[in-house]
């Protein structure tokens, strides 16, 4: 938030440990049992958003498994972007995928688009779901800390792109992740909207 001090690295650095203990509690039933819920729940946000290209994340340990929301938006004919993580640059590439035999292990041991080439940075999709490891009410979210999706969100918001409409972006979670105040800073990228198994929270609103 603007003017607000930064808030120091140690306290978010507690905060992931403990909400990924917590997000890593959860049964394994349960975690699939809320995707699924989750997922379908996205895909009618999605529907009435009329979203035609999506940028999606290929889940990790125990994030929220998206791959139903995935598998729901080729079936609607939705353009569906995966992101490759430039480790030497710490910015992702985009690329187009169609199937899941087109991933390949990448960084951090994430599954990635293999072969695609990137699509350019200057076509931005309709929506961006973005995971972490948890969110509050005003879209405030606590990611890895590596800062990827918050410079993607700041290149996407830039002067140079005013003239093209920005992605809604959103928070795709379990409701066990949602917290009542994440720690921000001024470069954190907020989201539009939260999306767990138990509904949809406007954050704009919110805020």
């Amino acid at each position: 938030m603007t003017g607000q001090a930064a808030p120091p690295a140690a306290l978010k650095k507690a905060l992931r440990a403990e909400r990924a203990a917590v997000r890593d509690a959860l049964a394994g039933e349960q975690r699939s049992r809320w995707s699924a819920a989750a997922c379908e729940r996205a895909l009618e946000w999605l529907d009435g958003e009329q979203v035609n290209t999506l940028l999606a994340y290929v889940p990790f340990r125990s994030e929220l498994d998206c791959r139903p929301l995935i598998d729901g938006a080729w079936s609607r004919g939705i353009t569906v972007l995966l992101p490759r993580v430039i480790r030497e640059t710490g910015a992702m590439s985009l690329h187009r995928v169609n199937h899941w035999d087109e991933l390949a292990p990448g960084a951090y041991g994430i599954m990635e688009p293999a072969a695609a080439e990137p699509v350019p940075m200057d076509c931005t999709p309709g929506a961006v779901i973005v995971p972490g490891l948890a969110f509050d009410r005003r879209g405030g979210r606590l990611g890895y800390g590596r800062g990827y999706y918050d410079r993607l969100y700041a290149d996407w918001t830039s002067a140079g792109r005013a003239g093209a409409r920005p992605p809604l972006w959103a928070g795709l979670a379990y409701g066990e992740q949602v917290i009542p105040d994440v720690p921000m800073d001024n470069h954190d990228a907020y989201m539009d909207i939260l999306i767990t198994e138990d509904g949809l929270i406007p954050c704009r609103r919110e805020r």
